[in-house]
């Protein structure tokens, strides 16, 4: 499908990068996943300004395909802030990790999710659609039968179906 998944913080209120950096290398030892990284660019501070992540649930050279990709960002940085017509509390937001493309890793998305979401309560997830999925829409959705296109579907649809 070509879409990405994004963790947006209210401005002025995401956590540094390499804070997320470690947060990110913790998940995957508690949920047994595969974990690197790369490309880190530092400010003439020192302070870990992006990186790029990787998680996989299988090791990354038996099967590249199940590999998720992050970009993980410092706030602030150019181009990583977003509002949308659509919400109505009219907030910004900093789009503080991108996915690339998660095609057929949405359970494997899911499972990342829940976990950053656990970590940062007010935090959300936007997958390129008119809602955000919080913390408890992600609760509601790991307490069900598993549907794979969680991710395409509105919170509030789902928890009709």
């Amino acid at each position: 499908m070509g879409m990405s998944s994004f963790l947006l913080f209210n401005r002025g209120e995401s956590t540094p990068a390499n804070d997320l950096l470690r947060d990110i290398n913790k998940i995957c030892i508690e949920e047994n996943l595969f974990f690197d990284s790369d490309e880190e660019t530092y400010d003439s501070e020192g302070t870990l300004k992006y990186t790029r992540v990787y998680i996989s649930d299988l090791p990354f050279r038996e099967n590249y395909s199940r590999t998720l990709s992050f970009s993980v960002y410092d706030e602030p940085y150019e181009y990583q802030l977003v509002s949308f017509k659509w919400d109505d509390t009219k907030n910004e937001y900093f789009k503080a990790v991108v996915s690339d493309d998660f095609d057929d890793n949405e359970d494997l998305l899911l499972r990342f999710s829940h976990a950053i979401l656990k970590i940062y309560p007010t935090a959300k997830i936007w997958v390129e659609e008119e809602w955000f999925y919080t913390l408890e829409d992600l609760d509601n959705i790991t307490n069900m039968p598993y549907v794979s296109d969680w991710c395409y579907k509105d919170p509030r649809e789902i928890a009709r179906d």
